[in-house]
């Protein structure tokens, strides 16, 4: 499987790759990974303060403050996408999570007889997706979910995150609740804000073992 990968606020591809290391070693050989980076230059995420230099080169991919910056971010994927697609799923992390759902669930309301440019995403400590109709009204807010009418119908996912994370917990229980309840794996550890590594072993292949019924759904239904 070929998965587009997504890094986190004030991050870059170089320590999502870092961050992802013992999940794609557990994970085999049978799959490929591309990774997009922001472009807005960032400050360094705050918990990875002390991990890696204050002076590198950090980046997000849009500003929350800005719906111009969110529509422009989805266009540009939508580009890198059609020049460097097809992919088939996604593995996202953090701010790349609300990206990556944001983008999806545009797409399906955008064209909702359109089979989705994904067949299944992971999200590891995801953010809430932000509402497509307000973006197009130059507005910026969460997407509410409506009960009993998820947004990705149909679509396979993992939700991935630690009950100790103070950061982004509540907002990956969000992304959860606009995804869809009867193809979804949920899995949460012990860690925080984090992709567990090789010193949560089990947090780590309890993780990968979601990622793989994920995948053999996403396998199923293609």
């Amino acid at each position: 499987m070929r998965f587009l990968c997504f890094h986190g606020r004030g991050t870059n591809n170089q320590i999502l790759e870092t961050q992802l290391a013992a999940l794609r070693h557990e994970l085999g050989d049978s799959h490929t990974y591309d990774f997009v980076e922001g472009i807005l230059p960032a400050s360094l995420a705050p918990e990875l303060v002390g991990i890696f230099p204050l002076e590198g080169a950090y980046y997000d991919y849009f500003s929350h403050e800005s719906a111009e910056s969110v529509n422009k971010a989805l266009d540009d994927l939508s580009q890198f996408i059609a020049l460097e697609g097809p992919y088939d799923g996604i593995i996202a992390f953090s701010i790349g999570a609300a990206l990556s759902a944001t983008y999806l669930i545009r797409e399906r309301i955008t064209n909702p007889d359109k089979p989705l440019s994904f067949k299944c995403a992971i999200f590891l400590c995801g953010g809430a997706p932000l509402d497509p109709n307000a973006l197009a009204r130059g507005e910026v807010s969460l997407l509410d979910p409506v009960p009993g009418r998820p947004f990705l119908s149909g679509l396979p996912t993992a939700h991935i995150w630690g009950r100790n994370d103070t950061l982004w917990g509540y907002r990956s229980e969000r992304l959860s609740s606009v995804c869809d309840p009867e193809e979804q794996t949920i899995f949460l550890h012990d860690e925080g804000h984090a992709v567990p590594g090789a010193r949560a072993k089990d947090a780590l292949l309890n993780s990968v073992r979601a990622i793989r019924r994920t995948v053999g759904r996403a396998v199923l239904v293609g």
